[in-house]
């Protein structure tokens, strides 16, 4: 089976063109970055966003190895996602990526929050152009992570029928605690 980041990418790479803007509201170690860097390619921008300065740096080194430079690096928490992307960009940002949990590699103790995530969601789904997609990869598995992922999914079931296509995609497992693949698509006016 396909891993679930590889999945999003799939996705993402479907929908995300040339030359758009995209979001990654929780930059890691930088491969979500990265991949988006090389699918608006050097006419697009990106926004990378993480709260820890080691995440930053990680992924600055990514997009230096890949000569990416069309990406703004921002170190703060992603519930600021809508004081930090500017307006320009609602309704016009072909594609945003969140990968919840914690910095693999890093401090486990510092991990995504359910309010700030949803906070940071709420936001996100203004910026997205009609046919454009948000993918949340959510670990349940870890502390924390089942009130955040439960949050989220509430957050999903509340979105507008009429406007939004929602997906599940859970990983190999079924178990609760299994990591999944949340999808969010605006519908094309």
């Amino acid at each position: 089976m396909t891993r679930l980041t590889d999945q999003a990418h799939a996705r993402i790479s479907d929908i995300l063109r040339a030359g758009e803007t995209a979001i990654d509201a929780t930059a890691g170690n930088g491969h979500d970055t990265c991949f988006l860097c090389q699918t608006v390619g050097p006419t697009g921008h990106v926004y990378a966003i993480d709260i820890q300065d080691s995440a930053l740096a990680q992924t600055a080194a990514q997009l230096a190895e890949a000569d990416c430079f069309h990406c703004e690096l921002i170190c703060c928490d992603h519930s600021l996602l809508a004081e930090i992307v500017p307006a320009e960009y609602q309704g016009a940002t072909g594609a945003i990526m969140f990968n919840l949990g914690y910095l693999p590699g890093g401090d486990h103790s510092l991990i995504t929050q359910q309010a700030t995530t949803v906070q940071a969601l709420d936001a996100a789904i203004g910026y997205l152009r009609p046919g454009g997609i948000l993918t949340i990869l959510a670990y349940p598995g870890h502390p924390g992570g089942e009130a955040e992922t439960g949050a989220i999914l509430e957050w999903m079931n509340e979105l507008p029928a009429d406007e939004f296509i929602t997906e599940t995609i859970l990983a190999r497992s079924s178990a609760p605690t299994a990591p999944r693949l949340l999808i969010v698509t605006r519908q094309e006016s």
